[in-house]
């Protein structure tokens, strides 16, 4: 049966490219309305056949990668497919006009003749828009928990369902003038899409004429820098939690991204006390190969790899291991105190990173492990021999983490070292007090002509809870048509 399709498919050919071509643009309906139409009343029972012996064939040669491509497109026969696809439309869509009014409303932009049309239509829509999306007031103001170049993150409580959220706040105009080293979408998409555990999940996400708005898991265990500037870090608890930050760096690397700013400050404690990584905005994707190029050097300075570092000014090229040097660093400092490469100036830092071989040095009067020494060692190396190039099993298999308390496949379900005691859900008693920022707010300046400081932000509004019900709604769809 096989052999006379294959045969068959020769002779058919012609008439199957032109029906993956007409796929692309149109409908089945209108396919098959063409052919009756081109053949004519008398042959309507012939073209009918045609038809579904080409779709036949469309659907026997799954190895087509134009079929295949036609199939990731389309979702023809997935209703609860084409309702997602109609939410992040319509979420686009209300956002652009959001975006158009807010870069047309300034005097010198509507004096134009189009653009005053334009303004008379949507303004009371954008208004009607603004107040039936989330917003800012839809949350009360808990405190100010962290603040940082492009903004801040307050803990807030969402008024209508009372939950605690952890709200971060950036700064429009920060993230147009710094694009090099600002990669919010990459956070965006990477809170919004992940299913792990080991990751800080994206709950909603929003937008103003000033501020992008991501309101995020509430971590109240705070930051790995609290935990270690509360308690003298044994190597026991030091392998816990560098085991916990390797499965959640190999979910960012999973799904495509390098992390590139690795340090405890940005390793947080849910309620139980278990490492959730958070703070994706120096993330960029990798390409085909695993590796990702830029000419800008991002990250901490204690922190940094040496190939990111030279990647400044430069065509900078280097992959995921990048992150593992900052393991190293970051397993170092706990079992130290310090980081390995500390000195008083930034150029005294960089050179000892640089100069790596010699500058790494393990104290005389701290007892560290011989399996802790090679693990870090193992980190702190060239990149062409850095553990993990080849894989995050080969960090697994370290004799480092050997021990008779848990296994990488059951870590979640441990009892963490160290436990937060929480008064409420809305404690933050693990978080240092943020002083008030008294800096001048910038915000965009007025333009002369249409400058479309907004558009760049079209589509970043976002509501796990309205994803999460079409996905289940899609799982449920998959298993009815499959069974």
């Amino acid at each position: 049966t096989f052999k006379i399709i294959n045969s068959f498919k020769l002779i058919i050919q012609p008439f199957r490219n032109f029906v993956c071509e007409f796929l692309e643009v149109h409908n089945f309906n209108i396919f098959k309305t063409v052919f009756h139409f081109f053949y004519g009343f008398w042959l309507k029972i012939f073209s009918q056949i045609f038809f579904h012996f080409c779709w036949f064939l469309l659907v026997y040669d799954d190895l087509e990668e134009d079929f295949r491509a036609i199939q990731k497109r389309k979702t023809w026969f997935n209703p609860i497919g084409h309702k997602l696809a109609a939410f992040n439309s319509l979420t686009r869509r209300l956002d652009t006009v959001q975006a158009l009014v807010a870069d047309c409303e300034h005097p010198s932009v509507k004096r134009m003749k189009n653009v005053e049309a334009y303004m008379n239509r949507y303004d009371t829509v954008a208004e009607s828009i603004c107040k039936l999306r989330m917003k800012m007031d839809d949350f009360s103001l808990i405190k100010v928990i962290g603040r940082g170049a492009f903004g801040e993150v307050q803990l807030v409580r969402h008024k209508t369902t009372q939950k605690v959220y952890a709200m971060k706040l950036l700064s429009k105009f920060e993230m147009i003038k710094r694009s090099d080293s600002a990669f919010f979408w990459e956070e965006r998409d990477i809170m919004a899409h992940a299913n792990s555990e080991w990751i800080v999940q994206l709950h909603f996400a929003f937008q103003d004429t000033k501020y992008l708005y991501m309101v995020m898991d509430y971590m109240p265990g705070g930051d790995l820098v609290n935990l270690m500037s509360n308690y003298d870090v044994p190597e026991k608890w030091a392998k816990f939690y560098c085991a916990e930050v390797v499965l959640a760096l190999d979910a960012i690397h999973s799904m495509g991204f390098v992390h590139r700013d690795v340090k405890p400050d940005n390793m947080l404690l849910d309620k139980h006390g278990h490492l959730k990584l958070a703070d994706f905005g120096t993330c960029m994707r990798m390409d085909a190969d695993g590796l990702v190029r830029s000419d800008t050097a991002v990250g901490t300075p204690d922190y940094i790899s040496p190939e990111v570092l030279q990647s400044q000014g430069g065509e900078g090229v280097y992959g995921r291991e990048c992150d593992w040097w900052s393991v190293g660093v970051f397993l170092y400092e706990m079992l130290v105190g310090d980081t390995p490469f500390y000195a008083d100036s930034l150029v005294g830092t960089y050179s000892k990173i640089m100069d790596h071989r010699n500058s790494l040095h393990f104290p005389t009067d701290i007892e560290i492990s011989h399996n802790a020494k090679s693990l870090i060692c193992g980190f702190l190396t060239d990149r062409t021999r850095r553990l993990g190039r080849n894989g995050v099993e080969e960090i697994k298999s370290h004799l480092f983490f050997q021990n008779d308390q848990w296994t990488f496949d059951n870590l979640r379900e441990c009892v963490p070292p160290v436990v937060p005691e929480l008064a409420g859900d809305d404690d933050t008693s693990n978080f240092d007090d943020v002083d008030k920022d008294e800096s001048p707010e910038e915000n965009f300046s007025t333009p002369k002509a249409f400058a479309g400081n907004h558009l760049p932000f079209v589509g970043f509004t976002y509501s796990r809870d309205y994803h999460l019900s079409i996905c289940e709604g899609v799982k449920k769809y998959e298993i009815e048509t499959t069974n």
